[in-house]
């Protein structure tokens, strides 16, 4: 039993450390006890292609065309078609579309009845990133994270999404 306190120990640390893929960890000990299977989920950092440059256009798609970008004003607006999940537990009068941030400041959900997605933007190839008025973002096959220049931001995907 101390054994496997210790690896699940490790596995915790591991946990607590953030920054790698997710992993599953298989404890087994003697034949008399039981195996336990644990999950653990870290956020990915993401990585950029240096073989593509940089896209500067207002506005973006992702490949999967289900996310649409546009900056105007100091402000960066991100809208998912499939609609932000798990819906925000803030009252929408309208529809919960993405989200969006200043240059400065947090992110936070956007309840909106219109769509900065636009069908003509360019694609945001995975991999690549896109730089514009103190505002990054990084394409990545599992969503789309984007900080602004005080490093706050968001992760949209098409089954979550995260602020920080």
């Amino acid at each position: 039993m101390g054994r496997l306190a210790f690896l699940l120990g490790l596995v915790l640390a591991a946990a607590a450390c953030g920054g790698g893929p997710t992993e599953t960890v298989t404890v087994t000990g003697t034949p008399q006890t039981e195996t336990h299977t644990v999950t653990v989920t870290l956020e990915p950092e993401p990585t950029v292609s240096t073989s593509a440059p940089a896209l500067k256009t207002p506005t973006f798609q992702m490949p999967s065309k289900n996310i649409g970008c546009a900056a105007s004003e100091g402000v960066l607006v991100c809208d998912i078609l499939s609609g932000l999940k798990p819906e925000p537990k803030q009252k929408c009068e309208l529809d919960w579309t993405g989200m969006e941030m200043e240059r400065l400041g947090p992110s936070q959900p956007r309840c909106a009845g219109d769509t900065a997605y636009v069908q003509s933007a360019p694609l945001l190839q995975y991999g690549t990133s896109w730089s514009r008025d103190g505002f990054t973002c990084v394409s990545q096959e599992n969503g789309l994270q984007c900080r602004n220049e005080e490093n706050h931001g968001f992760l949209l995907a098409r089954n979550a999404w995260t602020q920080f």
